[in-house]
């Protein structure tokens, strides 16, 4: 579709519709001096006239060509480019940084295993091993060749507070760095690193922590390896290519190698086994980290990785009184899953995923307020910058690349109002997250939603996988307005032909509402932390429990657990960290909301069959889910 035909379809059709509906909005919201008496005719004409734009841009926005706007596509550009030159006609402005209005930046694409991996050592012993069956190269390192000594870190861990330090009696600089996987006393439950329940501790378990401890203290390369314990019974598996995400550490080769492998590099440089090591670092919880002598290892590491280039759309309207440097931030993001073939809930099917609700329909709303915000005619003491993200869908990327490179600072950034799947309105029902990250939010929401009588259900929590969770982390008080899942998502049905135009229209009155309510009261919100974190599936009757905590990146794994809760049916059905749920009630779990969508379609008490992934060997569990808390 010819970008320049749909903008010029755009151009303002009635300068008197515009006018009564840019009163009807100042009477609505108590902002205009003078008495309201516009006619109905005009309202609603100004309504239908912005209906007929929402509906208009949709159609751009979810059209085939556009081909699911995946990020680094022709398309989302394309899909950039638009809302860029709206915002031009707009009247918006571009950040000082940005004079061009996109943010950009790059982020790695899907990895592949190259042919020149290589894992050779020399000295007290001399072997080549090969590659998939004694060491496998980590998709979450880089390319790379080093040639260094090895030292053995035992399980990788600084931990001061309980005086165990596996780095502090050693030289790692320049050295390739040898690291048993998960904690210390796996079987003593109530250890420093395992709960009374026997929980490991999932920070510390981690292969990024025990990465970056060995980074910090200079080593140049670094080779995993199971833990005895773990790997006991024949299951020393090599996880698969791709595991723990791609390009974490993309200066650093990493590799994973078999036990048996470790046993010949310990037995030349220490005399011991590792699983001897593992012994005595267990029963004493005392390091016994060292170098070993006269063993020179030599690593190459090829990964194939593609970059992606996106941009995050950025316009801005400066305050018009005052010197604030106060920001509010309203946000959606403009990609989604392109052809499918990662992300979809459709697997095996070949086809355009248009994404008209997820988030064409939040994009878009954005924009219709963009237009209303640019139109209206008071006093701003505020800045106001609107975002259209990249990458969402790739794991809140665009929108953490906003957090961590700010161009407006965000301690000075009041709030962040986020719009993702906003088009499938049905009895009124607007989901509101975040509603407790500050105590303004209920006191602003009521009177909304009398006037455009809508049905809220408020959810205070505030963590989630969409982009104002990135803010959030900020210590930014966000709103996240939803309209809830259906059995389109993220599926090549979610069409424009499902999308409630006058929902989304509504959405943005409300949107609109709080805007206005951030401009005019002279307090900012206060942030309030949460802990817990919400999830797309969750609905007003309460969801079964299950005690579990997800990560909310997890892109080579549909579920990947961070964290499971002391107690909980998922602790007491034998789930643990670092397992990856690929099987739930004997349907596949592709990624965290259709899962949690299944979970909601389950009854607590009842016992269900779970799957997982543990160390690259499915493992049948089955869990009984508890009533909601």
């Amino acid at each position: 579709m010819n970008i320049s035909l749909v903008n010029r379809r755009s151009t303002d059709r009635n300068a008197s519709v515009l006018a009564a509906l840019l009163l009807a909005t100042l009477c609505q919201f108590g902002l205009n001096p003078l008495p309201c008496q516009a006619s109905d005719a005009a309202l609603k004409a100004a309504r239908m006239a912005e209906r007929e734009l929402i509906y208009s841009d949709l159609m751009y926005f979810s059209a085939d060509a556009m081909e699911g706007r995946d990020t680094g596509s022709e398309q989302l550009t394309e899909a950039a480019q638009f809302l860029h030159h709206r915002l031009e006609e707009y009247g918006y402005t571009f950040p000082e940084s940005e004079p061009d209005g996109f943010q950009e930046f790059v982020i790695p694409g899907k990895p592949a295993l190259g042919e020149n991996n290589k894992l050779i050592v020399s000295g007290a012993v001399e072997n080549t091993w090969a590659v998939n069956e004694q060491f496998r190269t980590c998709s979450f390192g880089g390319s790379g060749e080093v040639n260094a000594p090895v030292v053995f870190c035992g399980y990788g861990i600084d931990d001061q507070e309980n005086g165990f330090d596996e780095f502090a009696e050693i030289e790692l600089k320049g050295k390739i760095a040898l690291i048993m996987r998960r904690v210390p006393q796996q079987k003593k439950f109530g250890s420093p690193y395992v709960s009374k329940n026997g929980v490991m501790d999932a920070q510390r378990a981690g292969l990024r922590t025990k990465a970056q401890n060995a980074i910090d203290r200079g080593a140049v390369a670094i080779l995993f390896v199971n833990d005895p314990t773990s790997a006991a019974n024949d299951k020393d598996v090599l996880f698969p290519f791709g595991y723990g995400g791609t390009a974490t550490f993309p200066e650093l080769p990493i590799m994973q190698i078999k036990v048996e492998t470790a046993d010949i590099l310990l037995k030349a440089g220490m005399g011991k086994t590792l699983a001897e090591l593992e012994t005595a670092i267990d029963e004493a919880l005392k390091p016994h980290s060292a170098e070993l002598k006269n063993v020179t290892v030599q690593m190459q590491t090829d990964i194939d990785l593609t970059e992606l280039h996106a941009a995050n759309v950025i316009g801005v309207l400066e305050p018009t009184v005052g010197n604030s440097n106060e920001t509010i931030v309203l946000g959606a993001h403009y990609d989604h899953v392109g052809w499918g073939t990662t992300g979809s809930l459709a697997p095996g099917t070949n086809a355009i995923h248009n994404g008209a609700d997820d988030n064409a329909s939040g994009s878009i709303a954005l924009l219709m307020l963009a237009k209303r915000l640019a139109s209206l005619n008071i006093e701003r003491r505020r800045r106001i910058v609107l975002i259209w993200f990249a990458a969402e869908e790739k794991g809140l990327l665009g929108s953490k690349h906003y957090v961590k490179k700010p161009i407006y600072p965000l301690d000075q950034t009041i709030a962040m109002l986020n719009l993702d799947m906003v088009g499938r309105m049905s009895d009124e029902k607007v989901t509101v997250f975040g509603v407790g990250s500050s105590d303004v939010w209920n006191g602003w929401l009521d009177p909304l939603e009398k006037k455009t009588e809508l049905n809220f259900f408020r959810e205070k929590k505030a963590f989630g996988p969409s982009d104002h969770a990135s803010f959030y982390e900020k210590q930014v008080p966000v709103l996240h307005l939803f309209t809830g899942l259906h059995e389109d998502y993220h599926r090549p049905t979610d069409d424009l032909d499902e999308i409630n135009i006058q929902g989304i229209q509504r959405i943005d009155d409300v949107l609109e509402g709080l805007v206005l309510e951030l401009l005019r009261t002279p307090e900012r919100p206060q942030y309030i932390e949460i802990k817990e974190w919400i999830r797309v599936g969750q609905h007003a009757g309460g969801r079964p429990n299950l005690g579990l905590i997800p990560y909310l990146e997890s892109p080579d794994s549909p579920l990947l657990i961070q964290q499971v809760v002391d107690g909980s049916p998922a602790e007491r059905a034998g789930l643990k960290p670092e397992d990856s749920i690929i099987e739930f009630n004997n349907q596949p779990v592709t990624n965290r909301e259709q899962f949690w969508k299944q979970v909601d379609q389950s009854q607590p008490g009842e016992t269900y069959p779970v799957k997982v992934l543990r160390d690259g060997e499915p493992v049948e569990l089955s869990i009984k889910l508890g009533k909601p808390r």
